[in-house]
């Protein structure tokens, strides 16, 4: 499988809130790249869903805010051992949120790489 993912990806423990058109949920992170965040939820949305994102970073007082889209989920399974939840793609970041996002990314120790499962 391909990985398609900007930027190094860490592991991170941090609540999200995320909203949809319907209702408005917050869960916790696994991980995050520059480019998208791992929501683990044994009750992820729908491929293509739209949402609206909203977390901080440890280390770091600025709320970062913006539109993503979940474009893969694993649902609760006894039969894989990958974990329940979402991969939500950010999209328009403005200029100071992808920076800070890059810098805390490229600071942090990857403790997941490529070739493992997230």
């Amino acid at each position: 499988m391909e990985d398609r993912r900007q930027g190094p990806r860490v592991e991170v423990d941090i609540e999200v809130h995320y909203r949809t058109a319907h209702e408005f949920l917050s869960a916790y992170t696994r991980n995050i790249s520059g480019g998208g965040i791992f929501v683990r939820t044994p009750h992820p949305l729908a491929l293509n869903q739209t949402v609206r994102v909203r977390f901080t970073l440890p280390g770091i007082t600025h709320t970062f805010n913006c539109n993503g889209i979940v474009v893969w989920a694993n649902a609760p399974s006894d039969r894989s051992s990958l974990p329940a939840g979402m991969g939500i793609k950010l999209e328009d970041l403005d200029a100071e949120s992808q920076r800070l996002l890059s810098e805390f990314t490229k600071t942090r120790t990857l403790a997941v790489t490529p070739d493992e499962k997230p």
